[in-house]
């Protein structure tokens, strides 16, 4: 291999290095933060280290992102996945599978959207079922990228799922960085429009050049006319059905070697789920291996404040929020506040330090200290009631340093010893928001935004379900009431022409009575 500036060696070992200064990858093996398959991968595999490195960004950008890749991969246990983890509806389905390629030879994933419901039960088993197909079609071309193509085809608002979609574009972003050549979205329904605004807001401007949003009319620009379906405008006629894998080895030669070894995604193609009703959530909600235990405590800190998606994932620190402190208006004599989380997913302490713009307008408590290996540090920020004003200009630091041992007595010395090189920093900006009851609407951050849309698109799909049967409901009635009509119009029709046998005879007796008296004539 060529050991230019360029070649994948080189730049894989400048990320080598800088990474082997922030992180002790054997140690977090260890601690059961990273997969010691994973370690020894990065430490042999120059193509899967290269590619976390881009042109707009630093190679310590490149680490920290290599970092949080090896602890996704050990929270999903993604190289114990296997073809029989998952049930066998989540094949069958046919939601997302492999088929055909592009016009350049790139592999497509079809993502069915229509087949979707939004169920928060089997996200967890959704993702890891991603995790599986992603992984598997890396190994099988790690120098290949591959389209993803959402048919958006009769959907509608109960498809809707913002977190999938997220973690489709996290996992492109971060743990598969050279995996996707470009997202199609094909017929996206106008009502996804404000949800595909704050889906660009995720995605930097290299990354928004790869979406790509087409109709029946542009699409043949990217995938040829055979390897479309007709529905597309295309000629392919091809119906996914999963075929399990004691069904492909016996439709193969016993006698031939081919039909001996693993099908993979390369011969074979594979399938997604997002929907299984019958499903047992027992399954999708396992713990995953080699999680760190304060997770649980690390939501409970967040639930109150900050959802545990809205944070910024740094090379010693988490931090929540990601972008914005916000501080409500107009609660009474209550201190405007903010809480900002740190947590420490590292096997050794951290030390903090929080700096403000503005230090005569908020009280912060505590403005410094130690967060322990695998714990949470709570910060609160208060506003000041005399300053409501003008908190736009205003910002707060986050400042973030390792420790090797127990903290010193003297940690404003230590401060000033350390080479600013070895500190992280995160800034925070400040936003003041009006209470609910004022009738305004808050600046909200991307994710925030994310979550509000969310909420409101569930009361649509349950108010569009309570409508529907509102409307099931009406139709019954009305056919009841055209039933009763027609059996009243069969009646009448029936006995309009002769007077019923009683009032017949009655009308006799009435007649032979009045010839007996002599007052008929």
């Amino acid at each position: 291999m060529a050991e230019g500036d360029g070649s994948p060696r080189t730049q894989a070992d400048k990320l080598r290095s800088v990474y082997n200064k922030k992180y002790k990858a054997d140690e977090l093996a260890r601690t059961g933060v990273y997969d010691q398959r994973d370690v020894d991968n990065i430490n042999s595999n120059d193509l899967y280290v290269s590619q976390f490195i881009r042109k707009t960004e630093t190679i310590q950008d490149a680490a920290d992102r290599l970092h949080e890749a090896l602890k996704w991969r050990k929270e999903m246990g993604v190289r114990d996945l296997t073809e029989t983890t998952f049930p066998l509806e989540f094949w069958n389905i046919g939601a997302m599978y492999f088929h055909s390629a592009d016009k350049d030879g790139r592999k497509i994933i079809w993502l069915k959207i229509a087949k979707h419901r939004k169920d928060a039960n089997l996200l967890p088993m959704i993702k890891k079922y991603f995790a599986y197909c992603f992984e598997t079609a890396y190994n099988e071309r790690p120098e290949d990228e591959i389209v993803l193509l959402f048919d958006m085809t009769n959907t509608g608002i109960s498809n809707l799922d913002m977190e999938m979609i997220k973690f489709v574009i996290t996992s492109f972003k971060i743990y598969y960085p050279a995996l996707l050549g470009y997202l199609l979205i094909y017929e996206m329904p106008w009502l996804f429009n404000a949800a595909w605004r704050v889906v660009k807001t995720w995605l930097s401007q290299e990354a928004q050049k790869k979406l790509k949003f087409v109709n029946k009319n542009d699409i043949q620009e990217y995938i040829d006319k055979e390897n479309l379906p007709e529905h597309m405008g295309g000629t392919d006629t091809y119906q996914f059905k999963y075929i399990p894998p004691e069904e492909r080895e016996n439709q193969g030669s016993s006698s031939s070697d081919a039909a001996k070894k693993r099908v993979t995604f390369a011969e074979q193609d594979s399938s997604y789920v997002s929907l299984c009703p019958d499903l047992n959530a027992e399954s999708s909600s396992s713990t995953m291996a080699g999680s760190p235990r304060s997770n649980k405590n690390f939501n409970a800190d967040l639930k109150n404040h900050h959802s545990e998606s809205n944070s910024f994932m740094g090379r010693l620190l988490t931090i929540s929020p990601a972008e914005d402190l916000k501080f409500k208006s107009g609660e009474g004599e209550k201190l405007p506040y903010d809480v900002i989380c740190l947590k420490n997913t590292l096997p050794y302490p951290i030390a903090y330090k929080v700096k403000t713009t503005s230090p005569e307008k908020y009280k912060v408590r505590p403005s410094a200290g130690t967060v322990k290996p695998g714990s949470v540090e709570k910060v609160h920020v208060y506003l000041h009631q005399e300053h409501h004003h003008g908190l736009e200009k205003d910002k707060f630091l986050i400042m973030a340093v390792e420790l090797n041992g127990d903290p010193p007595e003297n940690m404003s010395e230590y401060w000033r010893t350390v080479p600013r090189e070895n500190i992280m920093e995160h800034r925070l900006r400040c936003v003041q928001v009006r209470h609910l009851d004022s009738g305004d609407s808050p600046s909200m951050s991307a994710d925030d935004q994310i979550e509000a849309l969310s909420t409101k698109v569930d009361l649509l799909v349950e108010r569009h379900d309570a409508l529907q049967k509102s409307m099931k409901l009406l139709v019954v009635l009305q056919a009841l009431t055209i039933l009763l009509l027609v059996m009243f119009i069969l009646y009448t029709s029936l006995y309009s022409g002769s007077n019923p046998p009683a009032v017949i005879e009655a009308q006799s007796n009435s007649t032979a009575d009045r010839y007996c008296s002599g007052d008929l004539f």
